[in-house]
């Protein structure tokens, strides 16, 4: 069960930040920018990377004696525990998720926000409707079928967290950051005595939770 909270607590944080910053960052990117094209693959990099070296490369940043804590005490502040804080490591691993996938999801958003027609913008603008408006009014609504998809990709994907989370904290410090998947994995497979029945019981729960959101998701596709 603390693996069902932990996990509960980490879809719930996880996806509504990245479904927030994504949304953003398609809006920023969609715009004529300087340079557009260049941020558009800087923004993608990321999600090319192998989980495990985004774990890495975010432990040794955030270490005791990593990059991070090497520019606070240059700035005359704290060490601060990152690895070894439980709230810490909660959010940190929320964050690492969201910078390593959320080029993937901008990208599907992007796509929808160019399918958007140019001439509903004009017209609003003519009838002097102001950005917040066209954005309340043309381009969220014609956008939703496209941010549902993303939401439910978006959950079944937080829902198997494993790689990143296993290769950054192990599930520590303690229990703070133990997943389902990691669960299944350590009774399974890691621990000494190897309890196949938790583990087979932990995977039907998380594979019936998985059938449920990809059903939402074939409906939600059929209706676009």
């Amino acid at each position: 069960w603390r693996a069902v909270f932990n996990t509960t607590g980490y879809v719930a944080g996880q996806v509504s930040l990245m479904v927030a910053v994504s949304l953003l960052t398609a809006l920023i990117l969609n715009r004529k920018l300087p340079m557009r094209a260049f941020f558009r693959s800087v923004y993608f990099y990321p999600v090319l990377l192998s989980p495990i070296v985004v774990a890495l490369i975010w432990k040794w940043i955030l270490q005791e004696n990593g990059g991070l804590n090497g520019l606070l005490v240059a700035l005359g502040l704290a060490k601060m525990p990152f690895l070894v804080d439980a709230s810490w490591a909660r959010f940190w691993v929320v964050i690492i998720s969201v910078w390593s996938t959320m080029g993937f999801y901008t990208l599907i958003l992007l796509a929808g926000l160019q399918s958007i027609p140019a001439e509903l913008y004009e017209a609003a603008r003519i009838d002097g409707a102001n950005n917040w408006q066209s954005f309340r009014r043309i381009t969220l609504p014609l956008l939703m079928p496209t941010l549902l998809v993303v939401l439910v990709l978006a959950l079944i994907r937080a829902v198997q967290v494993f790689d990143v989370v296993f290769a950054f904290t192990g599930g520590g410090p303690g229990t703070a950051t133990l997943y389902l998947v990691q669960y299944i994995y350590d009774n399974g497979f890691s621990s000494p005595n190897k309890q196949y029945g938790l583990a087979a019981g932990a995977s039907l729960l998380m594979a019936g939770t998985l059938v449920v959101l990809t059903l939402i998701q074939l409906r939600l596709n059929r209706e676009e």
